[in-house]
């Protein structure tokens, strides 16, 4: 028989975390074990009573029946290839970066009183997926063919149909967490190729410490080291990319993603053959749909 425990360790780690932990926080509430009241995002409660658990719980709750099939499908398999293209070997990056997201998402979604925040946790996940895989292409329900960046917006006409107005704008929140997190990571440092990273891109020394980032890799986004003479940024053919601190850098993701960080070697070959394939649309090798969105309205 197959080892299951082996299987699910070579599942990323970032991945089968958060899935497990939606898997883990939904299923008892469908089984009426655990109400969901305590899941519910409630900022008095957080400010006044402390119960800070409201601060992720709201993210984790998936909703029911076949929405939430199609949702763990998407959320699975979006994660696992941003944590295996674009955030490869940056395990302190890619939690920091949903760290900054999904406090976007709060912050958004206060004055809304929303009180269920998958959908649009979800909605950045798929939005990120999406900027970093600008020439995949995605098959919506087996219908029509979508470019990957429009995917994102593809899903909100469905949260519209569906739920109308509010949904589609409490997932739009987490279409702009996702998309000021890859402006701010990518878009312009390659704009801008002499700018200084931004600070708050970079995960805290505590995190980098407890999880890693990479082999001889601080963070992608910290500054060069002054001793080494290094410039910061050099060119690739997927555009500029910053040098980390140290020595000897950290490929670009191979999952068709974009990165701030990449590999300063290489043959010139290797580089024209990845422009090439980067030049070549993909089709995406899943199709994605979603019925109902829940957790929106009326709990």
């Amino acid at each position: 028989m197959p080892d299951s425990s082996g299987q699910i360790r070579k599942i990323p780690p970032f991945t089968r975390t958060v899935v497990g932990a939606v898997i883990g926080t939904t299923l008892p509430v469908i089984l009426q074990i655990l109400s969901l009241y305590p899941l519910v995002f409630i900022p008095a409660k957080v400010v006044n009573q402390l119960e800070l658990w409201r601060l992720v719980a709201p993210f984790l709750f998936g909703g029911s029946g076949l929405p939430l099939v199609f949702n763990l499908i998407m959320l699975f398999r979006s994660l696992k290839d941003l944590e295996e293209s674009h955030f490869q070997g940056r395990l302190a990056d890619m939690t920091w970066a949903f760290v900054l997201m999904c406090g976007t998402i709060i912050g958004l979604n206060t004055p809304l009183r929303t009180p269920i925040l998958f959908n649009p946790f979800m909605m950045a996940v798929i939005h990120l997926w999406g900027q970093t895989n600008p020439t995949n292409n995605v098959s919506l329900y087996g219908l029509i063919t979508v470019p990957a960046p429009y995917f994102s917006f593809a899903l909100l006409g469905v949260d519209l149909l569906n739920g109308g107005p509010r949904a589609m704008l409490v997932s739009f929140t987490g279409m702009v967490a996702a998309h000021a997190y890859h402006w701010l990571s990518v878009v312009y440092p390659r704009q801008h190729p002499s700018a200084r990273p931004f600070s708050a891109l970079s995960p805290p020394q505590v995190l980098i410490n407890l999880l890693g980032n990479g082999p001889s890799v601080p963070s992608s986004f910290s500054a060069p080291s002054a001793a080494s003479g290094a410039p910061s940024t050099y060119r690739t053919s997927f555009g500029t990319a910053f040098r980390p601190a140290s020595a000897g850098g950290q490929r670009l993701g191979g999952g068709g993603g974009e990165s701030p960080a990449g590999s300063a070697t290489g043959t010139s070959s290797a580089t024209a053959a990845a422009g090439r394939a980067r030049a070549e649309p993909q089709q995406a090798q899943h199709r994605w749909g979603r019925g109902n969105r829940l957790g929106g309205e009326g709990w």
